[in-house]
C-alpha cells in the first residue's frame, strides 16, 4: 500500500496460472532504454550539473558587463562610455588573484574535476545499467530453453510411468519400479516448476533493470 501511495487495505491475491507474461521479448533493447532508471537520471543531472559548474567557473574570468545593442556597453543597466578603459580596470582586478592565490584558477580546476568525475560516474551507471538488464536476458532466455527441455522430458516420463504399470499389470514388474518412475516424473515436474519461475523472474528482473519496463 505504501508503495502504490494509498491508505492501508486488504489486497486480494491473484493466481500465478491468472497472470501474462511475455512469450518473447527483444534481444537487443537500446541502451537508451535504462534512462528510465532512478540511478542512471541522477548521473546523468549530476553531469549537467557539472557542465554548468564549470561554465560558472569559466564565466569569474570576464567582467560583468551586458552587449545592449543600441545601448551599447552596460554594467548593472550603467551605460560605459569608454568600454576599452574599463576593461583594462575590470580585467586588471579580475586576475589580481592569478598572481596571487589563484582563486579562479583553483575554482576552474576543481570544476573540471568535478565534471570529469560526473562523466565517469555517469559511465559506470550505464555499464551497470547494462549489465543488469543484460543479466536478466539471459536469465529469462536460459529459463525459456530448459523448459522446452523440461516439457518433452516430462512427455517420456509420463510414458515411462504408463508402461511401467501395464508392465506390473501383466508382466512380472514390480511395483517399485512404477514408484521409481513416478519419482523421476515427479522430480522433472519440479524442475519445470523451477524454470518457470526463473522465467518469471527474469521478466520481472528485466522490468526492474528498465527502470519500469520499455515505455
Amino acid at each position: 500500500c505504501a508503495l502504490l501511495g494509498i491508505a492501508p487495505v486488504k489486497l486480494e491475491r491473484g493466481v500465478l496460472a491468472d497472470r501474462h507474461f511475455p512469450d518473447s521479448l527483444s534481444a537487443g533493447l537500446p541502451l537508451s532504454l535504462v534512462r528510465n532508471r532512478p540511478d542512471v537520471r541522477e548521473a546523468e543531472f549530476a553531469l549537467m550539473q557539472s557542465f554548468y559548474a564549470t561554465g560558472e567557473a569559466r564565466s569569474a574570468f570576464y567582467p560583468r558587463i551586458t552587449l545592449s545593442g543600441t545601448i551599447r556597453w552596460t554594467n548593472n543597466a550603467e551605460t560605459i562610455s569608454n568600454p576599452g578603459t574599463w576593461l583594462f580596470n575590470a580585467v586588471g582586478s579580475l586576475v589580481q588573484p592569478l598572481f596571487h592565490k589563484g582563486e579562479n584558477v583553483a575554482r576552474l580546476k576543481i570544476a573540471r574535476a568535478q565534471q570529469q568525475e560526473a562523466l565517469l560516474q555517469f559511465r559506470q551507471s550505464l555499464l551497470d545499467a547494462g549489465n543488469e538488464v543484460n543479466n536478466a536476458l539471459i536469465l529469462w532466455q536460459t529459463a525459456r530453453k530448459r523448459l522446452g527441455i523440461d516439457r518433452k522430458r516430462i512427455l517420456n516420463l509420463k510414458a515411462a510411468v504408463w508402461n511401467t504399470k501395464l508392465l506390473m499389470k501383466y508382466g512380472r514388474t514390480h511395483y517399485l519400479e512404477v514408484l521409481t518412475a513416478q519419482q523421476k516424473l515427479l522430480q522433472a515436474e519440479l524442475a519445470e516448476s523451477e524454470d518457470r519461475y526463473d522465467e518469471i523472474q527474469g521478466v520481472i528482473t528485466l522490468y526492474h533493470a528498465l527502470g519500469g519496463g520499455t515505455k
